[in-house]
């Protein structure tokens, strides 16, 4: 990182919610993919 890491660092709160923010849109996304399949097919 840019400022100095000092030993094993613990993730900070900005990393962690980063982290569920791209999980979220991951899972919506695929739920968005398997709707419009499902839709198709109804």
């Amino acid at each position: 990182m840019a400022f100095g890491d000092n030993g094993p660092r613990k993730k900070t709160g900005f990393e962690k919610l980063t982290l569920i923010v791209v999980i979220l849109m991951v899972i919506v996304t695929l739920g968005g993919i398997v709707m419009s399949a499902l839709g198709a097919m109804m």
